[in-house]
């Protein structure tokens, strides 16, 4: 698995559009010792980014999981090989067997600094965001709903360009499943121990699997969560138009993660 580049260009703080939004991340910064340690600064509200940590005090290591990237899958691994057996779980879904960073303790934090192994998950944006699409609006997922309203109310196509120009046009951010994955990690990227590819996810995933419980616990990895096969569809999808939407939205992602931004033309 790639370990992180060690130079990291900082994200400065975004401001929120939203006023409660902001006040309630202040208090999170107050109140909670992992925000008081990271505090977030992007522009996701970040009690729907704290779902994506997944903190295991066992091995231990954390794990920020995101949306579109295979998180199903690499969820549902760690979870049949970790020891860490949460007191209370709401939920019988693998994403909800770990701890969130809003509830961590102090102890818990300086524990994950000193200790965790701490790595992601990403992928290409070209790819994610065409799955995306597949998946909330192909679906008619209620995610998509509001992408459809707005097509229709500016005149626009349903189809993947009308959506590309529905993230241009201010949605960037408005759902976790198609934000740039370098705005909803729950940790500083400096922090991030390795950062793996869903294009090499039969390497990387058997790799942090052997890091974190041993060669004699590994198990055949599993595809799990919504498959949308967008990796076979990307010359049929991307035309001019939305190469370049999708390369200037997403450059962050691109240069951060190493992906090349000009899509590959047979």
């Amino acid at each position: 698995m790639p370990a992180l580049l060690a130079a990291i260009p900082p994200q400065g703080p975004q401001r929120s559009a939203k006023p409660w939004r902001g006040l309630s991340h202040r208090a999170a910064r107050v109140i909670t010792p992992f925000y008081r340690r990271y505090p977030y600064t992007g522009p996701m509200d970040l009690f729907k980014l704290d779902p994506r940590g997944c903190y295991s005090p066992a091995e231990p290591f954390f794990y920020s999981r995101i949306p579109k990237a295979a998180n199903t899958t690499i969820v549902a691994a760690l979870a049949r090989q970790s020891s860490f057996q949460p007191r209370f779980r709401r939920r019988q879904d693998p994403k909800y067997r770990f701890q969130r960073p809003l509830l961590l303790s102090s102890r818990q934090v300086q524990r994950l600094e000193r200790e965790a192994f701490v790595f992601t998950v990403v992928r290409n944006p070209f790819s994610r965001v065409l799955s995306a699409y597949l998946d909330k609006v192909g679906r008619r997922r209620h995610q998509g709903r509001r992408f459809l309203a707005w097509a229709q109310a500016h005149g626009q196509p349903s189809d993947f360009l009308g959506f590309c120009r529905f993230l241009e046009a201010g949605a960037l951010h408005l759902d976790m499943h198609w934000a740039p994955q370098a705005d909803i990690l729950c940790l500083p990227l400096s922090r991030f121990d390795a950062i793996g590819r869903v294009e090499s996810l039969d390497r990387d995933l058997p790799e942090v699997l052997e890091r974190l419980f041993g060669r004699h616990h590994l198990e055949p990895s599993q595809r799990r969560g919504t498959t949308t096969n967008a990796a076979l569809q990307l010359q049929e999808a991307y035309r001019a138009e939305e190469t370049a939407i999708i390369a200037r939205l997403y450059r962050r992602d691109f240069e951060l993660f190493g992906y090349d931004p000009t899509l590959p033309r047979p």
